[in-house]
């Protein structure tokens, strides 16, 4: 799953303060400095490890109870088209202090994740829940971007984003293989117990995040639907943010259904099991920890359009060896070269929008852009079910990969045509 959104930015974002990616050192360094980021990250570790094993549990789960890919890409879908409420959901990510609307929210996806683990529903019932801690998520991700730049200082906000992505895949790294590990010996229910907990233990995290304040001037009686309407329309009236938007949803459509394909090709192709299932999940958040490290250096020398273009073509090429991949390993390589290049369009795009967003709004352009890439990747498992029971996983990698490269054609024309138009963003 496209776990973490890619993020792109102008060029000027690359070229932050010396400290921003000298290494661990001076992530460790922000860390200390700032307690509230501090507090985020941890969040950002532990929740993401808790979804990442219920995910693929549930995959596992659907898999072994149906026998259906039609039916694993339901639950993808009933999980990736909540975004579908990302107008709505910014203006709740504006409109209350960050901490506590997450604190509600985790609780909230707590309580819910321990309902699915008691009782275990049919399929119908199982997608109705997944749907609602989906949705119960949707603003939440908008109100952690939303707190950052008021947690460290301007020049730190490309590293602090990048730590962000980089806990954040830790988590979804070691999920899913001890996901397939407690599966295998104990099935479904500890490990969607084990998520309930997680929710749980990042509340008091929240708890501890600055309380940001409202921009009420002019304002009488707020209107719910005006503020999302206007969130909406400054990404239309931005030209660069519309370009980079249309092109990376795009490539989320084809790139999606790539973890709906993973579970049967290790299984079906492979004759694995549960582990290899989570083995091969992992594999392109493995990738993604190893690519942080490339992020300034190949950015700086590609530049911000040839690092975005040559990062989506390289998560196709990647999808288009696993398509090829001999054996287990072969694919776990492949799927982790995808990942080694997100990162080359990841972290930057936050910025950018942190940076030229008016603060009032930030929480409704963050969860509208992000959302239009949930609901592309829940087009993309919607299609991408059908079309695994109609061919083969290899086959299926094949047209996924192709797909990812038309994307990333689809991105460099839209970023050459805003630039050319001299609309390209600031420092461009």
């Amino acid at each position: 799953m496209f776990a973490v959104p890619c993020r792109l930015c102008p060029a000027t974002s690359l070229n932050v303060s010396p400290g921003c990616h000298s290494g661990a050192v001076a992530g460790f360094g922000l860390v200390r400095r700032s307690p509230g980021l501090a507090a985020l990250l941890a969040a950002q570790t532990i929740s993401p490890l808790g979804d990442a094993m219920a995910t693929t549990a549930l995959i596992l789960h659907v898999q072994r109870t149906t026998g259906s890919a039609t039916a694993v890409g339901l639950l993808l879908f009933a999980q990736a088209i909540p975004p579908l409420a990302a107008p709505f959901a910014g203006v709740i990510a504006d409109r209350f202090s960050p901490g506590r609307l997450l604190a509600v929210g985790w609780l909230t996806q707590a309580v819910l994740a321990g309902l699915v683990a008691l009782l275990l529903p049919p399929l119908g019932a199982l997608l109705v829940v997944v749907f609602l801690l989906a949705l119960v998520d949707t603003p939440l991700s908008a109100a952690v971007g939303r707190c950052i730049p008021a947690v460290v200082a301007d020049d730190d906000l490309v590293a602090a984003n990048a730590l962000r992505s980089g806990v954040w895949e830790l988590g979804t790294v070691l999920g899913p293989p001890l996901a397939g590990l407690l599966f295998a010996v104990s099935g479904t229910r500890l490990v969607l117990g084990v998520d309930a907990l997680t929710f749980l233990a990042v509340i008091p995290l929240a708890l501890r995040l600055p309380t940001l304040k409202q921009d009420t001037k002019g304002r009488s009686q707020p209107s719910f639907f005006r503020d999302a309407r206007d969130g909406l329309a400054f990404i239309r009236h931005t030209p660069y943010i519309l370009a980079v938007a249309v092109g990376f949803w795009v490539v989320v459509l084809f790139s999606a259904p790539d973890d709906l394909i993973l579970p049967f090709l290790a299984t079906v192709t492979f004759k694995a099991g549960p582990v290899a299932v989570g083995v091969l999940l992992a594999a392109a958040s493995a990738g993604l920890l190893a690519g942080l490290l490339l992020v300034s250096p190949v950015g700086r020398r590609l530049g911000v359009t040839g690092a975005i273009v040559a990062g989506f073509a390289v998560m196709a090429t990647g999808n288009l060896l696993t398509a090829a991949a001999p054996w287990l390993m072969a694919a776990f390589a492949a799927q982790a070269l995808r990942g080694l290049a997100i990162p080359l369009a990841d972290s930057h795009v936050t910025t950018y929008l942190q940076r030229t967003t008016p603060p009032a709004m930030l929480g409704r352009v963050l969860a509208n852009v992000y959302g239009g890439v949930g609901v592309a990747a829940a087009v993309g498992y919607l299609l991408g079910g059908p079309l695994l029971d109609a061919t083969s996983p290899r086959i299926a990698f094949v047209i996924v990969g192709c797909g990812g490269l038309a994307g990333a054609a689809v991105t460099a024309i839209l970023l050459r045509r805003r630039s050319r138009a001299g609309a390209a963003g600031p420092g461009s």
